[in-house]
């Protein structure tokens, strides 16, 4: 009453009483004990471990090598420690005008540590936890209030064949028998998590505008402008648009930030703001490496090549040259006129103050820009008073809104980007890579699965 129990095997022997296998599923070979073996098991398989093996074993030699390794830069090091430490989250300052650690038994869920979303995402991990005990619950209950046989399906083992009959015949009879406790089961877990996760929805929304209610934060200060024309770079926007929203107003503007679509240079422009940054540390002027032995001597230039570490003697002005040339590149496209200006010049020139305005002269905006009041009251007159739109450099229908999201929870690359076109070609791609993920799933792993399932 089964089929013989030999993997891989697509057609039993049935001239004999044990389990073995008259011929065997693609990819496998039949040997003399009844056996389906996988033929594709060979030494191949050896050296590969053997590899894995030497692999790891370099590994641990590495960590341990930069473990025993002195310190040659202590104040860097003290540096690196100290800028570890800073990250750290801390509580606000107190009486003595320290800023402690958060002790390890703090609520994460009720708990605003490190902003709403850490909060909100804590919840979302006990709202998971709490709806897999209810779906274990209700398996528990039926199979203890209803028939005490739930807890035994699937979980009786085989032995003789006549055992594995009767075993069967049981099984059988069984399943059909409670099937209604299956359907109900599936009833009960797929409404009562619909209602759990409205629930869930409500709740974090709560949770959310109450921090927010409780909780000022930059956000509270700021309205965003809808609908700005594309203005050029040479113009004083931040200063007219200043100047408009305080005429139509009446409320004091403390500055005005103007999305600039600047996302085909993101890269260059965010490198040329982190070495600004980097320049105004002070820091010892690069030293030659210590002599080393021949091996760590090749660990070293490893780590330099998958660190990006430059090199003493020139990499630096070499990488230089090539972001100068991706950045003329690109400006052709957009400013034919700034990209022939700044052609012709050497590196040190090119990435002078000079050329960078020329390059932030000749971007444009975007839809959005960013107005700063002095408080919260005045955001809100101010959206009130141009709830119906105005006008900026020809331009009709532009709008003042509030905002949920905090400044550097933004992407400020991407403004001038989000045309009905574009997220819907964004849409399409993000669904696109789901599919395709899903379906690499089902011919990779699910399909020889189905396939050994339904030849057994």
């Amino acid at each position: 009453c089964r089929s013989c129990v030999v993997d891989g095997c697509q057609e039993c022997d049935h001239t004999v009483l044990e389990d073995r296998c008259a011929i065997c599923q693609a990819g496998y070979v039949l040997k003399e004990d009844g056996k389906c073996h996988f033929k594709y098991f060979g030494s191949w398989v050896y050296y590969l471990s053997g590899a894995i093996c030497l692999i790891l074993a370099i590994a641990v030699i590495w960590i341990l090598d930069m473990h025993i390794r002195p310190c040659t830069n202590p104040v860097g090091l003290q540096h690196g420690l100290d800028s570890r430490e800073s990250m750290k989250l801390r509580q606000a300052m107190d009486a003595t005008g320290e800023r402690e650690l958060w002790p390890l038994t703090t609520n994460l869920m009720t708990k605003m540590v490190a902003g709403p979303g850490m909060m909100l995402h804590f919840n979302f991990q006990a709202a998971l936890i709490v709806w897999a005990v209810f779906i274990a619950l209700i398996w528990i209950c039926l199979a203890q209030f209803v028939d005490e046989r739930l807890w035994l399906l699937g979980t009786r083992r085989f032995g003789t064949p006549r055992e594995n009959c009767i075993l069967v015949a049981w099984g059988y009879e069984v399943q059909n028998e409670l099937m209604w406790t299956k359907v109900l089961f599936l009833w009960i877990a797929y409404l009562g998590s619909f209602a759990l996760w409205f629930t869930y929805a409500v709740m974090q929304l709560r949770a959310f505008q109450n921090v927010d209610y409780q909780n000022k934060t930059m956000k509270d200060f700021v309205a965003m402008i809808v609908g700005l024309p594309a203005l050029s770079g040479d113009k004083p926007v931040e200063e007219d648009l200043k100047a408009k929203i305080e005429a139509l107003t009446g409320e004091a503007v403390v500055g005005v930030s103007v999305a600039w679509d600047f996302q085909e240079f993101d890269e260059e422009i965010s490198k040329v703001l982190k070495d600004e940054i980097t320049a105004q540390i002070p820091t010892d002027p690069p030293r030659a490496p210590p002599e080393m032995n021949p091996l760590r001597q090749k660990f070293y230039n490893f780590e330099k090549t998958i660190f990006g570490l430059p090199d003493i003697d020139g990499g630096v002005e070499s990488e230089g040259s090539e972001a100068y040339g991706e950045i003329l590149e690109k400006l052709k496209q957009v400013n034919p006129e700034a990209a022939e200006r700044l052609a012709g010049r050497s590196l040190a020139e090119a990435t002078g103050p000079d050329s960078m305005k020329a390059l932030m002269l000749s971007l444009h905006t975007s839809p959005r820009a960013f107005v700063v009041f002095n408080t919260q009251e005045a955001m809100e007159s101010a959206v009130e008073k141009l709830k119906d739109g105005f006008e900026f450099e020809g331009a009709e229908g532009l709008t003042l809104e509030t905002l949920t999201a905090e400044p550097d929870t933004v992407q400020w690359a991407n403004f001038g980007h989000a045309s009905p076109q574009e997220k819907a070609m964004k849409l399409a791609a993000g669904f696109g890579i789901i599919g395709l993920a899903c379906l690499f799933w089902a011919i990779v792993f699910y399909a020889p699965y189905a396939y050994y399932v339904m030849t057994f």
